[in-house]
């Protein structure tokens, strides 16, 4: 009877694909983060800025990730440098992301689609197999760059199917956004701190000149985009580059905010994104969802800080609108899908590489 029983339970363990497990916290240090991360409690790391990632390598056959958000938020997984699948966070779960692996070390990358209205996400660790290890992430690469700006830097909708398809979460991807193509054109790392609908002085639709609060500037020293506090500790990380694409929103529709007004806020940000950073190049880029009069302030604007001496490091790149085919390169709410935003790192490409005098790889282009 003994024997049966045990025969019975081993069938039952066969069919339900049970193998025994490990867990590995967050805290371990095999784990790399990058983008703003709230590491306080090192066991649930938490964050909500578009496109911040977290790389590590294993040896397994399977792994899960332990994961919860206030929210619902949408993530991209990569194995091995090649996408997945997209997993959604709504609650305090456990999901699986592979199963079958070999026996071979295989590079893991979780990448964060939407952002920061969408919820606060925790990452509390992977579970492996028991027998599984976690490893270092190798290939880290040593440039930086942070961009600053609204929907277009998020990826808003880029995965949308026509202009006329209204935004919804999962057409939300970050990862093919320009910024991210830019980045991975110069295989560097970076940060984003954007948010849709911000301007530099007012926001989208707002009904007066100047939006009273909000506006992107003040979200720029926030560790989390939806929270005013704590603030982020900008000696974490240093760009080797700023890129800001703001005034879109501002200049969206009637009233539009006065020239002065609106000049004097984006200065206000360049020195404070100078204070934190010291002299570093920034690039100011006005497009494709803009034109006039956008286009000249900020145009005006860097051409006064280099002639005058001041920030000579500041650079301004403009993006026409009709850079765009209306039915090809436009995905929800007019926003660029893919198409469109390869298109706008193409364009700002060549600008960055030849201040930085980096080299860069257009393969995805």
């Amino acid at each position: 009877m003994r024997k049966l029983t045990l025969s019975i339970v081993f069938i039952l363990i066969l069919f339900s694909g049970f193998t025994q497990t490990r867990f590995i916290p967050a805290s371990n240090e095999d784990f790399r983060y990058v983008g703003r991360f709230d590491t306080s409690n090192p066991k649930e790391v938490r964050f909500d800025w578009s496109g911040v990632y977290i790389q590590f390598n294993i040896r397994s056959k399977e792994c899960a990730l332990r994961m919860s958000d206030t929210g619902h938020n949408y993530y991209n997984v990569f194995i091995d440098d090649q996408p997945s699948k997209t997993i959604d966070i709504k609650s305090d779960t456990t999901v699986s992301i592979a199963t079958g692996l070999g026996s071979q070390i295989h590079k893991i990358q979780i990448y964060k689609r939407t952002e920061g209205n969408q919820g606060i996400g925790t990452f509390k660790g992977i579970v492996i197999s028991e027998k599984g290890e976690i490893l270092p992430w190798k290939e880290i690469p040593i440039r930086k760059i942070e961009y600053i700006g609204n929907s277009i830097s998020c990826g808003y909708g880029t995965e949308g199917k026509t202009k006329s398809e209204r935004w919804k979460p999962a057409t939300e991807n970050n990862y093919l956004s320009y910024t991210a193509i830019i980045s991975r054109a110069f295989n560097a790392d970076y940060h984003i701190t954007a948010h849709s609908g911000e301007g530099a002085v007012r926001n989208y639709g707002y009904k007066e000149k100047v939006s009273p609060a909000g506006t992107m500037p003040r979200r720029f020293n926030r560790l989390f985009d939806e929270k005013d506090q704590p603030l982020w500790d900008f000696k974490q990380w240093k760009p080797e580059a700023v890129v800001i694409n703001l005034g879109t929103n501002d200049f969206s529709t009637q009233p539009f905010p006065d020239k002065d007004v609106f000049i004097t806020a984006y200065k206000n940000l360049i020195n404070e994104v100078r204070k934190q950073y010291g002299e570093v190049p920034v690039f100011c880029v006005v497009g494709p969802m803009t034109d006039e009069p956008c286009y000249s302030y900020v145009k005006e604007m860097v051409e006064n800080f280099r002639s005058s001496g001041q920030h000579k490091n500041t650079y301004f790149v403009g993006i026409p609108t009709y850079l765009m085919n209306p039915e090809k390169d436009l995905g929800s709410d007019t926003h660029p899908n893919y198409s469109g935003a390869k298109k706008m790192a193409a364009h700002v490409l060549p600008v960055v590489s030849s201040i930085l005098g980096w080299d860069y790889k257009g393969s995805e282009l």
